[in-house]
């Protein structure tokens, strides 16, 4: 009788917003800027082009804040804009909350004016010392192509694409594709997905287009 065949290992499970959505397999999805009232909400679409997510910002409020839904319409987390000068970090929290109890993880631009996209996520627990960082985003947002990696390794856990085109960019409605290792948590993803199209938009509202 043969032998059975090894079982095949399960890749390692990275949830940071929840398990729930980290899956075995690799996926890709498309985040599209929608057009509405506020000019920064979102519709995250999966490879057969069903909506599985969806973005929508707060029309009324002292800083810029999106809440992120899943496909029942549940709050998955909330993103909010510090008010920092040039839009340099964002805060994350579970659920439709913005307290501190409920920071997931924090988005800090390592410099106010790039040539080179680099970006730094500290998780809840890093927040206070902020010495090294738990994630990083790199690339060129203007060559349209970033990758996320653990702070540790330069080896990409996800890839973030941006589609150039002249159309979209004048309409304000960019639209980019989020390519996700299997075991990566697609909340998370996403999440840093629309950080990096708003730190680009606030960005390029001042007249410049030097910071990514």
């Amino acid at each position: 009788m043969d032998a059975p065949a090894p079982a095949t290992a399960a890749p390692p499970v990275t949830a940071v917003v929840n398990a729930r959505f980290c899956a075995p397999e690799a996926t890709a999805f498309a985040v599209t800027k929608t057009i509405s009232v506020t000019g920064h909400d979102f519709t995250v679409t999966d490879v057969t082009g069903a909506a599985v997510m969806q973005v929508e910002a707060a029309v009324f409020a002292l800083l810029r804040k999106s809440l992120l839904l899943d496909a029942a319409r549940r709050p998955v987390l909330t993103m909010q804009d510090s008010g920092y000068f040039m839009d340099s970090r964002w805060a994350v929290f579970r659920g439709d909350s913005t307290s501190r109890r409920n920071l997931l993880f924090t988005v800090v631009k390592s410099s106010a004016f790039q040539i080179r996209t680099k970006i730094y996520i500290f998780l809840a627990a890093n927040a206070g010392q902020e010495e090294a960082p738990d994630f990083v985003i790199r690339g060129s947002y203007y060559d349209g192509a970033c990758t996320v990696s653990t702070g540790s390794s330069d080896a990409a856990i996800a890839q973030i694409t941006r589609q150039n085109t002249a159309g979209g960019a004048l309409l304000g409605r960019n639209t980019y594709t989020a390519r996700i290792n299997p075991g990566i948590d697609r909340a998370f993803i996403l999440a840093l997905t629309v950080i990096l199209d708003e730190m680009h938009h606030h960005s390029k509202n001042f007249g410049s287009g030097c910071f990514f």
